[in-house]
């Protein structure tokens, strides 16, 4: 059955650094801090952000980049694994990051709930859990794609990869207006299929791959990037097969082929050892631009 999904779409801000730094009360066992006080933010780019400002900043008027600079209570990661480093290591920190990259980063962080609905699976396909976006790929054109390509698209939307993709995020059903055929073992010449951009949908990539791998030993599948924002490019450059945004497409991506292959949701994370248990959209914005300390509770 196909899924509803809330289209996002992408702030406009302007590129800011990765950030690395020292500890503060952090991974002690049992230490945490009594408000957090730091906000890490992604860098422009990435659909991550572009997902959590539409959400929570932008809903409210602002641009998140005019903050950034005002105050030492936001600071700015490249990557998942930079927020995970950050908030692993700072109880007084605060993040986001996509919901499929958290079980495997429990030892560091943990999700809380925003407003009072839990970072789940089964929360988002209710509909309750209001930080969700769409995993999309991006294509120059379908019938241009190599055999191998097109039989990956293929076993994405077959049902082996539906019980991955299940795991942790939400499938996405292939609409019927979709030119991708049924998924059949790939039987053609040895070959290498590369998906470039976004890190949040590197996670489901990776099981994806190697579950594909197994069944498709002549196929080789490749995958990087640092960022919804260099998934065009990949793209029409002809350095990737598909493009990996974790947003809805905009701009010059809408005139390239588009395909959603799952839902995904956003878990605002803390340190595991952090009391904090829930925040709001409210809390988040307060935080995020005016700088406003959340009580950990």
């Amino acid at each position: 059955m196909k899924k509803n999904i809330l289209a996002i779409g992408m702030a406009a801000i302007g590129v800011l650094g990765a950030v690395t730094l020292a500890g503060c009360n952090g991974g002690e066992e049992g230490a945490g801090a009594a408000y957090i006080t730091t906000a890490i933010a992604r860098t422009a780019g990435s659909g991550t952000r572009g997902a959590f400002d539409e959400l929570v900043i932008n809903s409210e008027g602002e641009a998140l980049e005019d903050h950034i600079g005002e105050g030492d209570w936001i600071l700015t990661a490249g990557t998942t694994g930079q927020v995970v480093t950050q908030v692993g290591d700072n109880s007084a920190f605060l993040g986001y990051i996509s919901m499929g990259s958290v079980d495997a980063n429990k030892d560091k962080i943990k999700a809380v709930k925003v407003n009072g609905v839990d970072a789940t699976v089964a929360e988002v396909l209710a509909g309750n859990y209001e930080l969700s976006r769409p995993f999309n790929l991006l294509y120059e054109d379908y019938a241009s794609l190599s055999d191998a390509a097109k039989n990956f698209f293929a076993y994405i939307y077959s049902d082996a990869a539906a019980e991955i993709i299940g795991t942790e995020w939400i499938a996405f059903d292939k609409p019927a207006e979709s030119p991708v055929g049924e998924y059949t073992a790939y039987t053609g010449a040895k070959a290498t299929v590369t998906l470039h951009g976004s890190t949040s949908l590197q996670p489901m990539i990776k099981l994806l791959k190697e579950a594909y791998e197994d069944e498709n030993p002549n196929v080789t599948i490749v995958y990087g990037g640092s960022g919804s924002g260099e998934a065009q490019a990949a793209v029409e450059d002809g350095s990737a097969d598909f493009g990996m945004i974790s947003r809805a497409p905009k701009g010059g991506e809408l005139e390239l082929g588009c395909a959603q292959v799952a839902i995904d949701g956003i878990a605002v994370v803390v340190n595991k050892n952090s009391a904090l248990t829930n925040v709001t959209f409210d809390q988040l914005f307060d935080l995020f631009v005016e700088g406003t300390k959340i009580e950990c509770k």
